[in-house]
């Protein structure tokens, strides 16, 4: 009996790792994508065992204002927000993007490409309006950025 138990859970992990996982992995991108109005390229890898996946080669235009052009990122995010009438809550870090700039923010920023080193963000997102920012973190050479919910 106590057999039959271990088996079922080792079937049920192996399920979760090799359906589920993968499942809410895409269902949050399309999500993310949906946020950020515009389409995630890159190619999908999602973790086995964790709410997380990865993007290589990600690419994403974003209003012809800029564009990344490739680099690794990877989200993790809260499965129960993937629920309707939830909070969507993603924690992004990329590496190595190179990113290009047009029009006004390339003259605001007085160059047009970019190599960041490391993204860091941690988002919510509503059905409705802007998203809530806990921490959004850029690095390169040429420039740091950083903005950050202060702590109460």
């Amino acid at each position: 009996m106590k057999l039959r138990r271990w088996v079922f859970l080792a079937l049920g992990t192996m399920l979760l790792a090799v359906v589920v996982n993968p499942l809410a992995g895409w269902l949050a991108l399309k999500k993310l994508e949906r946020k950020a109005g515009a389409p995630i390229r890159g190619s999908f890898y999602p973790h086995l065992l964790f709410p997380a996946f990865s993007l290589k080669n990600a690419s994403f235009n974003w209003q012809g204002r800029f564009q990344v052009r490739s680099g690794t990122v990877e989200v993790r995010y809260d499965p129960f927000s993937l629920l309707p009438a939830q909070k969507f809550r993603a924690r992004i870090e990329a590496r190595d993007l190179p990113v290009s700039f047009s029009g006004e923010l390339a003259a605001s920023q007085g160059f047009s490409q970019l190599n960041v080193d490391r993204v860091t963000a941690d988002l919510a997102f509503f059905e409705k309006g802007s998203p809530e920012i806990f921490l959004f973190d850029v690095r390169s050479r040429e420039m740091t950025f950083r903005l950050a919910k202060a702590e109460s």
